[in-house]
């Protein structure tokens, strides 16, 4: 990866991910998102914004 390419990704909004559910549910899903985000060469010096919330209730219910 080229520096000018490093200086771009900086500059960029971040990536906004939000992940709301059970604790067991949303651990895996940030787990495979870190997996996802370790293969991608586009993604080194990329700013995520993670917004977590752990929710034990079924979905019906958080309405």
């Amino acid at each position: 990866m080229t520096t000018l390419t490093r200086i771009v990704n900086r500059l960029r909004r971040p990536l906004r991910i939000r992940l709301v559910g059970p604790a067991d549910q949303t651990a895996a899903a940030l787990h495979g998102l870190a997996h996802m985000v370790n293969r991608r060469p586009d993604m080194n010096d990329r700013r995520i914004h993670i917004d977590l919330t752990i929710r034990e209730k079924p979905l019906e219910e958080w309405r």
